[in-house]
């Protein structure tokens, strides 16, 4: 059995997450998070507006051939000193190419084979959107960045404005056994894409299993300070999803639901974790069902 499964997320969690499974199937797409508003990608929304190309560029380059030319021009960035200074020329080639294309959805499919990548990486949505937190205060942040560093947890988290799913995403999971989300921050990595309410709706009306990745660290935001328990149930609660499973290192604590717990890193290797994550996504997703 080889069970086709969709990856939601973004940051580098989801790009490590494709690459430790690149190798084992062919049967997985990506869904990716859109609100980045730091660094290049934040520069480049604020001069010529569109959605956040840095994960997605991100993902890309953990797909490339690590012999191939692409994989150099994704990661090149400007040095400090000169006028482009910390821009990324695979975000500018996104960008280049979603002035080409009719939506961002064709400029990242476009450069995907062109570099040779089958895995099909999908934007969140195609037009333009951000993370916005509401707090017990009656106080709200916009901006991921700004959300991260923010000294308390929201009340609620929404997207502003509020934007349809890309078509092709809402296709891809229509099609998925199974849903994979995280690892990485969960405010703002694991749950932009969940808040687009097409694709909660889509997970959740055909009945798709969900495994949750938790983090290996503890978040430095104040989501860091909840228990395993307490972060899913923040998950589920704002973006109507049930968490079928969750995969967890051997040391976190036992929660009430159903729970892999398994040793994703290595005493003598404790960063070299993927091929134990790899194995056990393959091995839980080929065993579960719809229900």
């Amino acid at each position: 059995m080889n069970n086709k499964i969709v990856a939601i997320g973004g940051g580098h969690g989801l790009s490590r997450v494709l690459s430790s499974l690149s190798e084992s199937t062919q049967q997985v797409s990506a869904i990716v998070a859109t609100t980045d508003n730091g660094g290049s990608t934040g520069k480049l929304r604020q001069e010529f507006g569109g959605i956040a190309f840095g994960d997605i560029r991100n993902c890309l380059s953990h797909l490339v051939d690590d012999n191939h030319l692409g994989k150099l021009l994704l990661d090149y960035r400007f040095e400090e000193n000169s006028p482009m200074a910390g821009h990324n020329l695979g975000n500018l080639m996104l960008l280049a190419l979603d002035n080409l294309c009719v939506t961002p959805s064709d400029a990242i499919e476009l450069l995907s084979r062109l570099l040779g990548v089958e895995q099909s990486l999908l934007p969140m949505s195609d037009q333009a959107v951000h993370l916005k937190a509401h707090y017990a205060s009656g106080d709200t942040i916009t901006g991921e960045t700004a959300i991260d560093s923010a000294p308390k947890l929201p009340l609620k988290l929404s997207l502003t404005p509020q934007v349809p799913a890309c078509e092709s995403a809402l296709k891809e999971l229509s099609e998925a056994d199974c849903v994979l989300i995280g690892p990485g921050s969960i405010m703002t990595s694991v749950m932009p894409s969940l808040l687009v309410p097409e694709i909660a709706s889509t997970i959740v009306e055909c009945k798709i299993p969900v495994l949750w990745i938790a983090n290996l660290a503890k978040e430095s935001s104040p989501i860091g300070a909840l228990t395993l328990e307490q972060q899913k149930q923040f998950i589920e609660s704002q973006t109507g999803v049930t968490i079928t499973t969750v995969l967890a290192h051997g040391d976190h604590e036992r929660i009430s639901s159903s729970q892999i717990l398994t040793p994703l890193t290595e005493p003598q290797t404790p960063y070299h974790h993927l091929d134990n994550l790899s194995r056990t996504i393959i091995h839980w997703a080929n065993n579960v069902t719809r229900t």
